[in-house]
């Protein structure tokens, strides 16, 4: 026979098709902490992040008003129309993310806004709904405790423990992308394993510009062996950024091309976003001899 299936394995599933891996479950949450304002964000994680996941930003915090609402499905303060889409400017739109995490994972929250004092510590269940409060001491800004993701998928879960060193690298590359772009953002991750010392995975200054960033990240050499880039596609959108001098020396593999449409990262097709970057880039290039001469 034929029946509904219950709302709470629906919700745990549909979380699953948002949260795919563990980057995507920090993208979602520094993205929320650039959307508050952050100028610093810091990644913890312990065990890779299979363990714990935690982001600490100096944000906005989240008011009182907002604690239970944080956590429910599609409730979200950056979209109340449909055609507030095309004026849109944040990274989350959609109020999924910590919807989905609290059905995923053991999720808390620590935040403080400038008018409120105490920080509040905010635990939720894995319904999103809010389970506990307690006072705290904390700065204005939040902190996002993400425990045992996946524990609620017991064969995802599996898989994610077998393959977490392989996830993880994936996590730092994701990092990589925001640490680039977020200009007067400064950016830490760490990563604990056992009863060892934390060590310091990424870490960027908060540069004014990206190619400050680049250095944070890369180093200056890498920096010096690039060329930037200033052209305009035949549909008149605007291509800036940054390309290897031929014959630096550089890198050939795919892992730091980074693509970027309105300030965020996109995972672009490698061969197809590396042709069409060569062909306007070779343009700029050509319009630039010819005004010189």
């Amino acid at each position: 026979m034929i029946q509904a299936i219950d709302k709470g394995v629906v919700h745990r599933i549909c979380s699953g098709q948002v949260i795919l891996d563990l980057a995507t479950a920090v993208k979602e949450l520094v993205e929320n902490a650039l959307d508050a304002g952050a100028t610093t964000v810091e990644v913890r994680l312990k065990e890779h992040g299979s363990e714990l996941i935690e982001i600490a930003d100096n944000g906005s915090g989240v008011d009182p008003a907002n604690y239970q609402s944080l956590t429910l499905k599609y409730h979200t303060s950056k979209l109340q129309r449909f055609s507030d889409l095309q004026a849109m400017s944040t990274f989350g739109f959609r109020g999924e993310a910590l919807s989905s995490l609290c059905a995923l994972a053991s999720v808390s929250v620590t935040t403080r806004t400038a008018n409120t004092n105490p920080a509040q510590r905010l635990t939720y269940d894995h319904t999103g709904a809010l389970v506990g409060t307690a006072p705290t001491a904390r700065a204005v800004g939040s902190t996002v405790a993400v425990k045992d993701l996946f524990k609620t998928l017991p064969v995802r879960h599996k898989e994610f423990l077998r393959h977490v060193k392989r996830e993880f690298a994936k996590l730092v590359t994701v990092l990589q992308a925001y640490a680039l772009i977020s200009t007067g953002v400064r950016m830490i991750c760490t990563n604990q394993v056992g009863t060892a010392a934390r060590s310091t995975v990424l870490s960027s200054t908060g540069g004014k510009t990206m190619r400050d960033n680049i250095v944070n990240v890369f180093g200056s050499k890498l920096a010096d062996g690039l060329v930037p880039v200033d052209a305009e596609t035949p549909g008149g959108s605007k291509l800036e950024g940054f390309v290897s001098r031929a014959g630096a020396g550089s890198r050939g593999g795919g892992d730091r091309q980074f693509c970027y449409v309105n300030g965020r990262p996109v995972d672009l097709p490698k061969v197809h976003s590396t042709e069409k970057i060569n062909h306007y880039v070779e343009n700029n290039v050509r319009k630039q001899q010819r005004k010189q001469c």
